[in-house]
């Protein structure tokens, strides 16, 4: 039976990133769980707070549309962007988001409330200019004689924006899980698939 801890999540959203074979695999633990330490520690900078009291007091525009999000082969729930006097606006894709809520058998709020708080992660960290893939250890790419090429790992910020989302909304899982369940649902991926990411999961630690 598969844990969907949050290791084994953040396991799952770092093999998303670009470098991940670049990793040493004693590494790989470092970065998920550092991760989550550093957007757990965000969240108790607003602890008993709702996410929407949060985008309240951080002045951020929220706005819907009714566009599906499918660009290319991805799919987006939400984008953000900042204007010239840094105001942050974030565009939610309401069929992408309702869709991804019926999948998982939540409200649309619900849903709307978990992409929010990922996205409001970003902003914070962009405000503060402590970016989390910057503040961990970079990774060599390239080692040539006495030349060699580092590189940050990007998903480092998605996974802590997820741990941030978890326990500002105190959620089961991290938000990662419901895209899985929908893709599940969806057959874009199998429940085998995700059973031997778990087995390679277990393997290394």
């Amino acid at each position: 039976m598969i844990d969907y801890s949050d290791d084994f999540l953040g396991y799952l959203q770092l093999k998303q990133d670009l470098l991940f074979n670049k990793i040493p695999k004693k590494k790989i633990l470092y970065y998920i769980q550092e991760s989550l330490d550093e957007g757990k520690k965000r969240a108790a900078e607003f602890k008993n707070m709702s996410i929407k009291d949060i985008i309240t007091q951080l002045n951020i525009d929220v706005h819907y549309t009714e566009e599906n999000g499918d660009f290319f082969k991805v799919k987006f729930r939400a984008q953000s962007s900042i204007d010239r006097e840094g105001k942050i606006k974030i565009l939610l894709y309401k069929p992408s988001v309702q869709e991804l809520a019926q999948a998982n058998a939540v409200s649309f709020e619900e849903m709307w409330e978990i992409i929010l708080a990922h996205e409001c992660f970003h902003f914070l960290e962009f405000s503060s200019k402590e970016i989390v893939s910057e503040k961990l250890d970079s990774i060599s790419t390239i080692k040539i004689l006495n030349y060699t090429r580092e590189a940050k790992i990007q998903s480092a910020s998605e996974i802590a924006a997820n741990g941030f989302a978890k326990e500002i909304l105190h959620l089961d899982h991290l938000p990662n899980y419901y895209d899985y369940m929908f893709m599940l649902k969806e057959g874009s991926i199998t429940y085998n698939d995700i059973e031997e990411e778990y087995q390679e999961f277990t393997k290394l630690f």
